[in-house]
């Protein structure tokens, strides 16, 4: 369907809107409703004048007779489902016709207070393009205010139903008056706090709300919700709309507003054309790109962007196809001198015809889309071509599944990601040699630097992990390897030729465990390792800095250990596992060997592992 709205019109104290709306079969023109001026204090019509005329498809009035005709009221251009609609049969005369909204189906002040769309159907045809609703239609809402006497004030009708069960009736009044008792009033609430130690009488009978202490704030219209509550707006039967907390409800979109513009849950997503398409000279089919935009989500905003280069622009015409449209959205179409087109159309640059937000905001825009760009003007190209296009296709979505977030992250805790039930706890793995035969030296000239803060001399020498300086950064160094574990993990398995028992290798695994509880839990570590004594390259257990255990002699492969640690209440702790090289199959081979058994690195109850080695500073003991 196509619809090109003329300008409204006002006759006789009606407000008349005309638009052409061209169907399958006929021409349709439906004018916008009006109202009679009526005195503010007469009852508000129940209905409203609708009038319009239907066109042919030569342009002019199709036959005298019957016609279907619906009108239906919407929310808004995303909500398919209308508030209200009727059918009504009206008799055409010379093109002409009117009828009377309401007449058929109850048109209430409930649904104009929510609706801003009329749509228009004529017989069989599909619904025209939706229009905006004129303020003509408001004019019910003077039923609304009718029982208001005055601006500062309102009646118990327009209370909310709690709060009419608060009010007293008339008749027990006067038994208030003459008891003095606040609860004769019916469903009484409790007032003691509001009240002065004189009795109530005295308000009874003088009427001056002074008299109450700790004054309640009564709701009224423009000034208040009441103690505790908040002004959202107004309901449809003219009652505050009132909130708890002092908090009004925010949008589903604003959080980057609240945020000062560092958290986004609104998302663009793009899909471009050909590159550099070539434009014909001259050509008057011009040239198509076609793209497939996949289905990403529902559009907030849907927009072109354009770069076109061209000898003469005021020649050329951009037309674009969306997903099944049998009549092009034209975006340019000449009038303007110069070689460049830069927009972003539907955003900066309106559409010469065609609207797109009202046909896609709402929707899933998943399809293909065609752009075809004609150089009516012939002469000002070489070699057959006169310029180059890129194009894309863009739409901003709303998510409610992610969110982004611009600038630095600080946490202030843990960070917990996912469900801890689906997620695989972490460790950070390490491994290094010490000695170079080849060159007959140590690595990195002996520098602890890169050995997590002992020379490599020192590790050689009876080095244990203890022995660590107390630099987060100084042992990241070594344990810098980001691995996921099981129960049972096996850290390192290897064996290789050497030289010299200075050629010796560690591998290790560091643990970050957080104490949920209030008193110290044990944690009963079993692992299988390598270490020789003979050569004074020892394995080792660190829990904050401890030497809680070190082997004391000659370990080979399937050599086992059992070190149960005591994990400090209230705290995150760091334990580190070691193991160093032994001899293995003959003169010429060692082997490097840590791996955990009888699922050891299931932990203890109270005890969770924490994924924060990576950011923490400071000191690990």
């Amino acid at each position: 369907m196509i619809a090109k709205f003329k300008t409204l019109l006002v006759r006789k104290a009606l407000l008349v809107g005309r638009a052409l709306l061209v169907g399958r079969t006929l021409l349709g023109t439906a004018l916008a409703c009006g109202l009679l001026a009526t005195p503010a204090w007469a009852v508000v019509p129940s209905t409203s004048l609708f009038e319009g005329m239907l066109l042919a498809a030569n342009g002019g009035p199709v036959a005298d007779g019957p016609y279907d005709v619906t009108v239906a009221l919407y929310k808004d251009a995303q909500t398919p489902q209308s508030l209200w609609f009727e059918t009504q049969t009206v008799i055409v005369s010379g093109g002409a016709f009117s009828l009377a909204l309401g007449s058929e189906t109850t048109l209430s002040p409930a649904v104009l207070a929510n609706a801003t769309l009329v749509g228009v159907t004529v017989g069989a045809d599909p619904e025209l393009p939706k229009t905006a609703l004129r303020s003509a239609l408001y004019a019910a809402r003077v039923a609304v205010a009718d029982a208001v006497a005055c601006s500062a004030c309102i009646s118990v009708t327009q209370l909310a139903p709690a709060l009419q069960q608060q009010a007293s009736t008339v008749s027990k009044l006067a038994d208030v008056a003459k008891s003095g008792l606040y609860g004769d009033l019916i469903g009484a609430p409790d007032a003691t706090q509001y009240l002065k130690k004189t009795d109530i009488k005295t308000v009874a009978t003088t009427g001056s709300y002074k008299d109450l202490s700790a004054t309640p704030v009564v709701p009224t219209v423009g000034k208040s919700c009441g103690t505790g509550l908040v002004l959202a707006g107004f309901k449809a039967d003219g009652s505050l709309d009132c909130v708890t907390g002092g908090a009004a409800v925010l949008g589903v979109d604003t959080i980057d507003d609240v945020s000062n513009q560092l958290i986004f849950n609104t998302f663009v997503d793009k899909t471009a054309g050909k590159t550099d398409a070539p434009i014909p000279d001259g050509l008057g089919a011009g040239v198509t790109d076609t793209l497939t935009f996949p289905s990403i989500g529902i559009a907030q905003k849907i927009w072109i962007e354009m770069a076109l280069t061209n000898s003469d622009i005021s020649g050329v015409k951009i037309e674009l196809y969306g997903p099944s449209m049998l009549n092009p959205y034209v975006l340019y179409q000449g009038g303007k001198t110069g070689t460049a087109i830069t927009a972003s159309y539907n955003v900066d640059t309106p559409l010469v015809s065609g609207d797109m937000t009202a046909d896609w905001v709402g929707k899933d825009i998943a399809g293909n889309w065609s752009i075809t760009v004609k150089d009516l003007k012939a002469g000002g190209g070489s070699g057959g071509y006169d310029g180059k296009f890129n194009w894309s296709v863009n739409i901003q979505t709303l998510s409610s599944k992610k969110i982004q977030i611009k600038g630095d992250l600080v946490v202030d805790g843990d960070l917990t990601v996912g469900s801890s039930a689906s997620m695989a706890p972490v460790y950070w793995a390490g491994t290094f040699n010490t000695f170079s035969y080849g060159n007959s030296a140590y690595f990195s000239g002996d520098n602890k630097a890169n050995t997590a803060g002992i020379a490599p001399s020192a590790w050689q020498a009876s080095g244990v992990l203890a022995s660590m300086p107390d630099d987060i950064d100084t042992v990241r160094s070594v344990f810098n390897e980001r691995r996921t574990m099981s129960t049972n993990s096996n850290v390192c398995a290897e064996m290789w030729r050497y030289n010299s028992n200075k050629e010796g290798r560690w591998c290790g695994a560091l643990f970050r465990v957080k104490n949920t509880t209030g008193a110290d839990v044990s944690w009963p570590l079993q692992f299988y390792y390598t270490a020789y004594q003979g050569w004074t390259q020892l394995a080792s257990v660190t829990i904050n800095g401890a030497n809680n255990w070190s082997s004391n002699s000659d370990a080979w492969p399937n050599a086992q250990a059992s070190v149960t640690l005591v994990v400090p209440k209230g705290r995150t702790s760091t334990i580190v596992v070691q193991a160093a090289s032994s001899p293995g199959f003959g003169s010429s081979q060692r082997q490097s060997f840590l791996a955990f058994y009888n699922n050891s690195l299931k932990l203890p109850a109270g005890l969770q592992y924490v994924d924060d080695w990576e950011s923490t500073n400071g000191t690990w003991k």
